[in-house]
C-alpha cells in the first residue's frame, strides 16, 4: 500500500485503515496484529525503495548504501526488508543520531574535530553500525 497516502496520517484506528486499504485493492486483508505489521513493514520498505530511485534519478547518483539513523536503526526488521527491496547494502546506527549529531557540531565547533568528515569518521568508529544486505 501507498505508505504516503493521506489515509494513514493522524488515525483513531490504524489496524482497520490498513485492512481497508488492502480491501479497496484487491489485496488479502491481513489477519492479526503480525500480517498486519507485516503489511506496514512490506509496504514501508517497498517506499523507501521507490524514494531512493527517485532520489537516484534526480541527481544521476547512484547510491550503493543506505544510511539509517535515529530509532529506526533499532527497526531490524525493517532494515532488512529495505535492504532487499532496494538491492541496497544498509547501514543501520546510530540509534541516538539526534544527541550525537549535536554532540558532534559543538565538537567542530570548538575545534575537537577539524570538520564534519573527522566528526563522522569519529562516530562511525565510536558507535555500532549494524550492516544489512
Amino acid at each position: 500500500m501507498d505508505c504516503n497516502a493521506d489515509r494513514f496520517l493522524a488515525l483513531e484506528n490504524m489496524t482497520e485503515e490498513v485492512k481497508a486499504a488492502c480491501r479497496e485493492t484487491e489485496q488479502k486483508e491481513p489477519e492479526g496484529i503480525a500480517e498486519t505489521a507485516a503489511v506496514i513493514y512490506n509496504s514501508l520498505a517497498e517506499c523507501y525503495a521507490e524514494s531512493a530511485k527517485e532520489i537516484e534519478g534526480m541527481t544521476g547518483i547512484t547510491y550503493d548504501c543506505i544510511h539509517i539513523i535515529g530509532g529506526g536503526a533499532n527497526a531490524d526488521y525493517l532494515n532488512r526488508l529495505t535492504s532487499k527491496a532496494t538491492g541496497k547494502k544498509v547501514c543501520a546506527g546510530p540509534a541516538e543520531a539526534t544527541a550525537v549529531g549535536n554532540l558532534a557540531a559543538q565538537m567542530i565547533a570548538d575545534g575537537t574535530f577539524e570538520n564534519l568528515e573527522g566528526a563522522r569518521k569519529c562516530i562511525r568508529t565510536s558507535f555500532p553500525i549494524k550492516e544489512y544486505s
